[in-house]
């Protein structure tokens, strides 16, 4: 499900009804409470999430604790606890939304259970190039360094955050944030933002002994780095090798051109 146009079609009919936009996720990922997962990386890790949907418009956002007690609720309470326990006016969710334990409960019994407190809109099957838009989708194509293709399920970059270990001129090497989605070893175009400074660059990974598996990072402008955070938007694949990158350290060369 594409949720940037499910915030959409909620936000629409927040708009019609004259109603607060509000918006319900679960953290951490029910995997680790009903599968004993590790603990999951996420696509959007939740203080990325909270900025985006304020940027989408989203006026409260409701993170509620997924964990053993709410993976054991009774769809009537959740519905009850949850929907109702936040005045729900109009419920927005997705044709695949499922809930209460074992999530037994589907979009069609939330139209059934709830229409005595709340509206409820259910967003149909959403499908780019006849595949369904899902976070599974979206991991594959993280997984395989395909960063082109995700605005067009995500509604925008695939983006990341790390931690500055050495910085010169134009050159920093960093090493990611564990809470995102690792792209695959690569060489890639990429946008980098810190304290307000955005430059354009190329992004890849080394394995040189200082700093186990980091990133080098190119900016073809001069970037004023501050402070040891890093944000990176991962746009597309680079046509260049890490042998080339490698070699234009080696040699000194600052100005890289993003081809």
């Amino acid at each position: 499900m594409d949720h940037q146009e499910l915030i959409n079609l909620a936000k629409r009919i927040a708009i019609q009804q004259n109603l607060k936009l509000a918006v319900m996720t679960f953290f951490p990922h029910p995997k680790q409470i009903i599968g004993n997962a590790q603990p999951q990386t996420y696509i959007t890790p939740l203080e990325q999430k909270a900025k985006i949907m304020q940027d989408l418009g989203v006026e409260i956002l409701i993170v509620v604790n997924f964990d053993s007690a709410f993976a054991h609720l009774s769809p009537t309470g959740f519905i009850e606890d949850y929907l109702c326990g936040f005045r729900c006016k109009h419920a927005v969710a997705g044709f695949d939304f499922r809930y209460g334990h074992k999530g037994e409960a589907n979009m069609e019994t939330l139209k059934i259970e709830g229409k005595r407190f709340f509206e409820v809109t259910e967003m149909k099957r959403f499908e780019i190039d006849h595949e369904k838009v899902s976070s599974t989708k979206l991991r594959n194509l993280i997984a395989k360094g395909r960063f082109a293709d995700i605005p067009s399920f995500l509604g925008t970059y695939f983006e990341s955050q790390g931690t500055i270990n050495s910085k010169e001129n134009q050159h920093a090497i960093v090493t990611l944030s564990e809470a995102f989605l690792t792209p695959p070893p690569g060489v890639y175009l990429i946008e980098i933002q810190n304290e307000g400074n955005v430059s354009e660059g190329i992004a890849y990974q080394t394995m040189d002994g200082s700093f186990h598996e980091s990133w080098h990072l190119h900016f073809n402008d001069y970037l004023p780095l501050e402070g040891k955070k890093i944000h990176i938007k991962w746009k597309s694949e680079s046509i260049m090798k890490s042998k080339q990158m490698k070699d234009m350290r080696a040699k000194s060369i600052t100005k890289v051109q993003a081809f």
